[in-house]
């Protein structure tokens, strides 16, 4: 068989246990006290065993002891040799040994002896009291009885080394001993012989609470009087208790089960409880629990075997409240165990194996006798009541906020904690002592890079410690500001054309969650009322009552009292709608004029009705683009549009000399009753105006006409003289030239495209018609033989991005650059996103003719003006570009205006002059990141005049 090995020992040892208890009998008579430390500088074995000069060893105190006497046995790193005890005390006075701390508290002590004799023999004493050692010897036996009486062996341990041959007893007590009590012993019979094996002849023999491992069992032969009471008995191959050749006594509370690491025979084994038939009269068992190997048996009574407790029973009229493996497997700590001992058992003790008292377990209900709260086996199962993790908040710590500690206990038994106290040590510092379970602390400062802990000690009742208890280890953080974030412009959140006047605003809410939000407000700076929002993050929209930029506000609010706030600006603006080119106004011939046909003579005034016509909703348009032309002037002069019943600005929309024909883009704020006005300066002259699309705020959810400005670097995209988009030369009387945009012009989403037309070296005059679809009967650009002119054209654009140009005249060659592009909702992942359009009332904002926004003086050739708008007429600093009505007024030589924003010169034109003309032309011009914008004259020198008349958000 194998067995395992708890101590190995060459030889006798006597070992002295580090945690030894007091006496199993208490003196009557105060004797003298012996001393015995083998450490001690100046011990001798024939000193007198004083304090102050102890004994080496304890057989010399053993020989010097006498009725009352007490050894105190140091407790040190080294063993001490055998001893024979033949001590005589009374039974008033009985020889007590006990051990006392000494230079090793952490071991036992321990005396390796030479030989393999019994490490404490009594032989011949009477009324010795030993208690606390620790015995081990190379020999069959380690602790031996021989002609003793009232022997009381309690706490401590005994065992036999592997090595040791025979079969004598752990513990031998031989016939002539009697009154031997051995209790609280944990016994290891590692030679292979039984635990404990008393002769005949032997009396009055108690094994209490005692355990039995890594051996045999309990053997008694010829023995009177022998008392098991609350053992635990765990063999190696069965034959846990065997009471053999007439012995008497009684077996009760013991719990009697198999090492199952050990490999037994699988017949043969022994019953787990042997009883002669000699000794079955005079033995009594019952409260037992006895569990067999597999093949084993369990009870051997008077010769019959006996399966199982209700076989006995029935067989014998014993163990009637027995338990076997049919009822459970069983362990000191299994529930059939607790609570279900004999109190009354003969030999029993009031403590356990380890002292503790007897308890009643709560939770199972009490089926022994007597007390009723005995347990079988030798280990009282105690109150779990122990101490846990420390809880509560603190792992979410920050600065300047109350958390809590909370004592962590595993109490099953549901035991009252009244009474108990507990003082809080924080990791900072600081600590708080209280009689109540939780309590609040708030940190002042942050961790650094390590984390803390915190702990709490818990005091019972009597004020002794029950222990002390960690908390996991946490950061205290700096308090989460509470903050708060809008976002009006990013692609996302953007809001299509098809709601005009509508900003959507995202928003998000971030703080700490022990001070929750309790406001969260957004103002749309229009005076509405404020929008309440929830949650992290969401999008909110607004629909304004008037296009412009406003001041967008989020004030949050926390339980902590917190606030703060974030603003952004947003521009709303009408979406354009493009139409079919139409002529509104032709005075030639009396359209549009309500008084018939007629020229406009000087400060003459054409009041135009605008809404309900060539296209033109009747109502909810803001503004509307014509391409106004003048014809047939008798002077030179200018005219300037505006909105109807409002004072006419000071900034002209078309300047024109005599004789010529000038066309112009014009984008006005429609007027009171749905007119704009058209104001003549100077002499008479016939103006024609058709409409090219409008501005609207009434929303359209399916209407993909609806779009938005996107502005575009200028792009030069076609250019007969160089064959850029078409062929290269010039194109004939009549022709149509197809142009295709760039690749964001191609998109499903465009709808319409903003190019600045220019036409030069025309060997007769003509006009050209932009237009995608079938041409209209309109024109947008009126030229001459020879003269190089431009104007700024907003077109629909048919699918692939292609844009028609017809020329009626002469040949001549085509110039065109794009300047932007009309986006609808439709994401198409080509086309971009469009921004609002806010019109505004004319504005001149540079006239260097007076030195209005730039010095006073032309602009001489190959010279860059930079002129900031943001922040003219309500244009936002970001603003992404604005539209102007330039004019170029006298150059010394013939040229053209560049106009751009960020970036460097493009190979693009605006506005073409020759020598002494005024011309006046529309662009979109982005505007760089300090809302300034750029104008470069090519040649000569000129004078430069800006009218705003809207920006794009």
């Amino acid at each position: 068989m194998s067995r395992r090995r708890l101590l190995v020992r060459s030889a006798a040892v006597l070992s002295v246990l580090f945690g030894g208890l007091g006496t199993g009998v208490a003196h009557a008579t105060a004797g003298t006290a012996l001393y015995v430390d083998d450490d001690a500088a100046g011990c001798s074995d024939t000193g007198p065993g004083s304090q102050a000069e102890p004994f080496c060893q304890i057989q010399p105190a053993a020989d010097s002891a006498g009725p009352g006497d007490t050894v105190h046995v140091a407790r040190n790193k080294t063993r001490y040799a055998p001893v024979t005890i033949g001590s005589a005390g009374t039974s008033e006075a009985p020889v007590t040994f006990v051990t006392t701390p000494g230079d090793n508290p952490a071991a036992t002590a321990r005396v390796l002896a030479g030989t393999s004799t019994p490490a404490m023999t009594f032989s011949g004493a009477r009324y010795v009291d030993v208690s606390g050692f620790s015995l081990s010897s190379s020999g069959p036996s380690t602790l031996v009885f021989s002609l003793s009486q009232h022997i009381s062996y309690d706490t401590g341990s005994v065992s036999t080394a592997q090595a040791a041959t025979g079969t004598g007893g752990t513990i031998a007590v031989d016939g002539s001993s009697s009154g031997i009590a051995l209790t609280r012993l944990q016994i290891a019979p590692e030679s292979g012989g039984p635990a404990f094996a008393s002769a005949a002849g032997a009396q009055d023999i108690t094994l209490a609470d005692d355990t039995t491992s890594l051996g045999g069992g309990i053997s008694a032969t010829g023995t009177t009087g022998i008392r098991l009471a609350g053992d635990t008995i765990v063999t190696t191959c069965g034959n846990g208790i065997s009471l053999t050749d007439g012995t008497s006594g009684s077996v009760e509370n013991t719990v009697v089960r198999p090492d199952t690491t050990a490999s037994c025979p699988d017949t043969g084994t022994p019953a787990e409880l042997t009883v002669d038939t000699t000794s079955a009269p005079q033995v009594t068992a019952d409260y037992n629990a006895v569990n067999p190997r597999s093949a084993g048996t369990d009870y051997d009574w008077a010769g019959t075997a006996y399966g199982t407790s209700q076989a006995f029973l029935t067989g014998t009229g014993q163990g009637a409240h027995d338990l076997d493996q049919t009822d459970v497997t069983l362990s000191t700590q299994s529930t059939p165990l607790i609570d279900s001992a004999d109190a009354d058992a003969p030999g029993e003790l009031a403590t356990d194996l380890h002292g503790a008292q007897r308890v009643d377990d709560p939770l199972v209900a009490d089926t022994g006798t007597g007390a009723g709260d005995y347990d079988r086996g030798a280990t009282e199962v105690q109150d779990p009541l122990s101490l846990g993790i420390a809880g509560g908040t603190y792992e979410n710590a920050y600065v300047g906020v109350p958390v809590t500690f909370t004592v962590g206990f595993v109490n099953p038994w549901s035991d009252s904690l009244d009474g108990y106290r507990y003082t809080f040590d924080f990791g900072d510092g600081t600590t708080a002592t209280s009689t109540t379970r939780s309590v609040a602390h708030t940190y002042t400062q942050p961790t650094t890079s390590t984390k803390i802990y915190a702990t709490v000690t818990v005091y019972r009742p009597d004020g002794t410690t029950m222990g002390t208890e960690l908390s996991s280890y946490f950061p205290v953080r700096p308090l989460p500001a509470l903050t708060g974030s809008l976002d009006c412009r990013s692609a996302s959140i953007r809001i299509a054309p098809s709601l005009p006047d509508t900003a959507g605003c995202a928003f998000t809410a971030a703080g700490f969650s022990g001070y929750p939000i309790t406001s969260d407000l957004i103002t749309f700076g229009d005076g509405s009322k404020a929008v309440s929002v929830t949650g992290s993050k969401g999008v909110v929209r607004h629909t304004y009552a008037a296009a412009g930029t406003y001041t967008v506000t989020q004030r949050l609010t926390d339980s902590g009292g917190r606030t703060t706030t974030d603003t952004t600006l947003t521009t709303v603006g009408p979406s354009y709608v493009a139409t079919s080119p139409s002529r509104v106004l032709d005075t030639r011939n009396g359209t549009g004029t309500g008084t018939g046909k007629r020229r406009v003579g000087p400060g003459g005034v054409v009041r135009l009705k605008v809404l309900g016509v060539g296209g033109i909703p009747a109502s909810g348009v803001t503004a509307v683009t014509l391409n106004v032309t003048d014809t047939g002037a008798t002077a030179s002069s200018y005219v300037t549009v505006y909105p109807d019943g409002t004072r006419r600005p000071t900034a002209s929309d078309l300047d024109f000399t005599a004789g010529r024909t000038n066309p112009n883009l014009v984008t006005v704020r429609v007027g009171a009753g749905g007119y704009v006005d058209l104001y003549n300066a100077h002499g008479h002259v016939d103006l024609i105006a058709d409409v090219q699309g409008y501005f609207t705020t009434r929303a359209g959810s399916s209407d993909n006409r609806m779009s938005n400005l996107a502005p575009v670097t200028p792009t030069r995209v076609l250019d007969t003289r160089y064959g850029t988009g078409t062929a290269k030369g010039k194109v004939a009387s009549g022709s149509t030239t197809t142009v295709t945009l760039p690749k964001e012009g191609r998109g499903s989403g465009t709808v319409g495209a903003v190019l600045d037309v220019t036409v030069t070296g025309g060997t007769g005059s003509g006009v050209v018609t932009v237009y995608c679809g079938s041409r209209p009967s309109t024109s947008n650009l009126n030229y001459r033989a020879g003269q190089t002119v431009s104007n700024l054209v907003v077109t629909k654009v048919c699918t692939g991005g292609k844009v028609k140009l017809y020329n009626s005249g002469g040949h001549v060659h085509l110039i065109a650059d794009l300047q932007g592009l009309y986006t609808n909702s439709v994401v198409d992942g080509t086309s971009p996103w469009g921004s609002p359009f806010v019109p505004a009332d004319p504005t001149r904002f540079l006239d260097t003719r007076n030195g209005t926004g730039a010095p006073v003086g032309p602009l001489g050739a190959n010279r860059t003006l930079t002129v900031k708008v943001a922040g003219i007429g309500g244009v936002p600093a970001d603003a992404t570009a604005v539209l102007v009505n330039l004019t170029g007024v006298a150059p010394t030589t013939a040229t053209h205006l560049a106009v751009y924003g960020a970036g460097t010169l493009p190979n693009t034109s605006n506005d073409n002059l020759s020598p002494g003309e005024t011309r006046p032309v529309l662009a979109v011009i982005p505007l760089d990141a300090n809302g300034s914008l750029h104008i470069h004259n090519a040649n000569g020198s000129l004078d430069i005049v800006a009218d705003l008349e809207g920006y794009i958000g």
